[in-house]
């Protein structure tokens, strides 16, 4: 049997909202790794909790949520107990959105909280208690996507798709933004699984597009997220032929423009986002594998990639320096500076790259070209120095 639930204090402490939304994507690592040597510190402390007088096992709590009056502590106590135990007790974790999408009236009752949400976007009568509670809401949507067995039945469901509004919507209250974060996190965890079926669902339901449109209006972190779904999109053999048809022509065009927007902005102040960087750089190089997208990237890249504006950020994370010399050798572009053969340095490299399932060089390229591996089910053209594991 699970531990008990516990209570959250009455006064909150700042949650570690990127704890609770980009950490729990499986590639994330390296976006921990890129922002913790920026900022010289990790993830915030995670909020105290106390024992609750009686302690409530998960299927109780799960039972309360059918009482409109302890609705809501009930949601909260096991939202809390899943951000708590998702690492140090994985099983419970995932038991918990077996739980959660299969008990009786369970999905209705927190698709009603949603709607609710709704009308209090419409009526522009949110406030910070509303907005939390339905962080905590989002929080047991990410278990349910979590699991394996409860995953597809979770998109075929719909439920997913009233998460776009959330995600969409526009809102003065600063911490509405971490509502934002959690959809969108929801549907990064359904994709990076990359299950055919899943990424088609994202298609049809015009994730490309919403992502696109967070990536240029959202906030540092909601880009990061929502590159991490457009990657899952673009590695999936039917994603990246959707994307790049001539027909969605207006998909391809408008991704390329809003990452040439943020390489400029990116350009000016390299300490905004180090790891926005990586990730456009990674959808450059995965777009490289297709023949269409290969030739929009080569007569698309943004110029600051190719002068020397991001000398800095690259000699302070190597593992941007590999990637761009990979995107640079795809191309056909000139590598200006090649990757210094220090092997301290290369060792640090490896262990980063490695983390985030890419490829590194073990010595200086050479003009020799030939199919590699870079991640997963991605092939492109590397030099032949190029080691992939």
């Amino acid at each position: 049997m699970e531990e008990g639930l516990r209570d959250p204090e009455p006064q909150e402490e700042e949650q570690p909202w990127e704890e609770r939304t980009l950490s729990l994507l499986q590639d994330s690592k390296i976006d921990q790794e890129l922002s913790g040597e920026k900022e010289g510190k990790k993830w915030g402390k995670k909020h105290k909790v106390k024992w609750m007088k009686r302690p409530m096992t998960m299927p109780q709590a799960i039972l309360e949520f059918l009482d409109e009056d302890l609705r809501e502590n009930a949601i909260r106590y096991l939202s809390n107990y899943l951000f708590e135990k998702r690492e140090e007790d994985p099983d419970n974790y995932y038991r918990a959105g077996f739980l959660v999408f299969n008990s009786c009236a369970t999905m209705s009752v927190l698709l009603q909280e949603i709607t609710g949400f709704y009308v209090k976007m419409v009526n522009e009568t949110l406030n910070v208690r509303s907005i939390k509670r339905l962080a905590n809401v989002l929080t047991l949507f990410q278990s349910v996507a979590a699991n394996g067995e409860t995953m597809q039945k979770f998109v075929d469901s719909c439920v997913p798709n009233f998460l776009v509004p959330l995600i969409l919507f526009e809102s003065k209250i600063e911490v509405f933004d971490n509502i934002r974060a959690i959809a969108l996190s929801v549907i990064g965890i359904l994709c990076q699984g990359r299950e055919p079926s899943i990424i088609q669902w994202a298609i049809e339901s015009d994730m490309v597009e919403v992502c696109r449109t967070i990536v240029e209006t959202g906030s540092e972190l909601t880009k990061v997220i929502a590159m991490h779904i457009l990657e899952a999109i673009l590695q999936d053999g039917f994603g990246i032929s959707y994307v790049c048809n001539p027909i969605c022509d207006h998909l391809l065009k408008g991704l390329i423009e809003t990452w040439d927007k943020q390489i400029s902005l990116l350009a000016v102040d390299q300490d905004l986002s180090p790891r926005l960087l990586f990730h456009i750089i990674r959808c450059y190089i995965i777009l490289c594998k297709h023949d269409r997208g290969y030739v929009i990237v080569m007569n698309s890249l943004p110029d600051a990639l190719t002068n020397g504006s991001f000398h800095e950020v690259m000699e302070e994370f190597p593992v941007i320096r590999n990637l761009m010399h990979q995107l640079l050798l795809n191309i056909g572009k000139t590598v200006e500076h090649p990757i210094s053969s220090d092997p301290v340095q290369v060792h640090t490299v490896k262990e980063k790259m490695l983390e985030s399932g890419l490829c590194i060089y073990d010595s200086v390229p050479t003009n020799a070209m030939v199919p590699k591996l870079i991640a997963h089910d991605q092939v492109t053209f590397l030099p032949s120095s190029l080691q992939c594991y």
